[in-house]
């Protein structure tokens, strides 16, 4: 009680700073808060409980939240909804949209787009539970170094690794950044996350009430994005907790948008308006490709 009673109250004054778009509302729990292996001061590493991190939630993540919704017609965003189907059927939920609720808004959110078509969400329900055989798909992980410290991960599955891993040096030959062999991803934490947009009853989303129901199923951090439509909490987890921590939201009335695993920065880094471009546009390229099924950044 008294733990849930100090991360409400830390919630409230971080609150006080908020900007127009993006409101970041710490809900760690002092006690299992991650420290970066590598920093140190004076006396040794630091404490936990000096630890705080934004995980990369600023105007960029909510610039990258716009791009994605008004892309979302493409062709290419087939396979990253299919994959998002997947995901909530293989995490236990089962194939019935019925009885996964998870699974059910992934289906309504591939149909909204009026892209995704009820014969590719059927089949990707069918792989997912074994029902009929995939193509064989490769995952990787690729490391990119940019100018002014920005580091990315593209978590990317494939069927022709050879195939992909040209196209990628294309890629970035053409926006002139590099593939790292290593230490890229070491400056990450891999995390869960749960994103929830409202109440099946189509009531306005109560953050402080969703944020109670999360901190007692595993959240770590909160974080208020707008995406320029509607206003959603993404909860922050530990990767194997996610989907429990989805399933206590859902049964407790709240529409979920996503769920999964995510990379967030151990370490943001700020960079200028001009150099945001730079990285948007390497970022449009990757995410526009249908092997690729998601490209993080350590940006602030």
């Amino acid at each position: 009680m008294f733990l849930k009673t100090a991360l409400k109250l830390a919630a409230s004054t971080v609150r006080a700073c908020t900007t127009p778009r993006r409101e970041y509302r710490s809900a760690t729990l002092l006690c299992r808060a991650p420290v970066c292996p590598h920093a140190s001061g004076p006396h040794g590493p630091p404490h936990a409980f000096e630890s705080r991190r934004h995980a990369g939630h600023s105007h960029w993540q909510n610039v990258r939240h716009i791009k994605a919704a008004k892309d979302a017609h493409k062709m290419s965003q087939t396979d990253k909804f299919v994959r998002l189907i997947q995901a909530a059927v293989k995490a236990g939920g089962g194939p019935d949209p019925k009885l996964n609720r998870v699974l059910a808004n992934a289906i309504e959110n591939a149909r909204r787009t009026q892209v995704v078509t009820n014969a590719a969400i059927e089949l990707a329900i069918k792989r997912a539970s074994g029902a009929e055989k995939p193509k064989n798909l490769r995952k990787a992980m690729y490391e990119i170094i940019m100018e002014h410290g920005v580091l990315l991960l593209v978590d990317v599955e494939t069927p022709n690794i050879s195939r992909f891993g040209n196209e990628i040096k294309i890629i970035c030959k053409k926006h002139t950044c590099r593939i790292s062999r290593g230490g890229v991803k070491e400056q990450f934490l891999e995390k869960g996350f749960v994103r929830v947009s409202g109440r099946e009853d189509g009531a306005a989303l109560d953050s402080d009430a969703a944020l109670d129901v999360a901190i007692q199923h595993g959240a770590e951090d909160v974080f208020d994005i707008d995406d320029g439509e509607k206003t959603m909490c993404e909860f922050l987890c530990d990767v194997k907790d996610y989907f429990a921590l989805s399933k206590a939201l859902t049964t407790n009335g709240y529409v979920v948008e996503e769920c999964g695993n995510k990379f967030v920065p151990m370490v943001p880094v700020t960079i200028s308006e001009e150099h945001m471009g730079v990285v948007g546009r390497l970022c449009d390229e990757l995410e526009e490709h249908s092997d690729v099924v998601a490209v993080h950044t350590n940006i602030a």
